[in-house]
């Protein structure tokens, strides 16, 4: 009887446990770089339809829908650090550029990367390296790619930048030296990263 109740008890803690969501909110950096998102809330993430950017401006970035409870909306979409969707991290990027959605990481390794659209406020370009303090606000029309520094900051990934984040790796900064890329080249600047990253592990 006793070794009964006491497999009961095991089987009810068993099927509670599988049946709790896993958590899929990172509410800070340091949550997303020891890979252990700590809240869990239930909602959709969707990508923006090309009519959605057309009418209303931005980039095909990803929004929450269909938040549950409803109260946690305003956290979700400007406090959080990131959400975690099929194994996919997406950074808010409220926190960055005052402006709502979430972009995909493309390579949370040493250095994480992703596309991201520019911040519209000055002080911001500022923080994100897109100007200097004594430069004019740039106007913003596109997407651009961006790389998050070990300290949790969020630059713009520039060449210039780029050479720097790989100083110390011999091939690769000479092959940036002898490759005179230009800002436009995004995918290429990702792959410089991607090795590195790969170099790290």
């Amino acid at each position: 009887m006793q070794k009964a109740t006491i497999s009961i008890i095991f089987l009810g803690f068993t099927l509670i446990s599988f049946g709790q969501p896993q958590d899929n909110i990172f509410k800070n950096y340091q949550e997303f770089r020891s890979e252990q998102p700590s809240d869990y809330c239930d909602f959709q993430l969707k990508q923006r339809s090309n009519g959605s950017v057309f009418m209303n401006g931005g980039i095909t970035n990803f929004r929450l829908k269909k938040i549950k409870p409803p109260t946690r909306a305003e956290e979700l979409t400007r406090s959080v650090w990131g959400v975690l969707v099929d194994n996919s991290v997406y950074i808010n990027s409220y926190l960055y550029s005052d402006l709502l959605g979430f972009n995909k990481i493309l390579d949370d390794g040493y250095y994480p990367y992703f596309i991201g659209e520019p911040a519209r406020i000055k002080f911001r370009q500022m923080e994100l390296g897109i100007i200097k303090a004594s430069e004019p606000q740039k106007s913003v029309c596109c997407k651009t790619s961006y790389v998050i520094l070990r300290d949790g900051k969020v630059k713009w990934l520039t060449p210039e930048l780029l050479s720097k984040l790989v100083d110390d790796h011999k091939e690769l900064k000479a092959e940036l030296q002898n490759d005179n890329l230009k800002q436009e080249d995004a995918v290429k600047m990702f792959e410089y990263l991607r090795r590195y990253n790969k170099s790290k592990q």
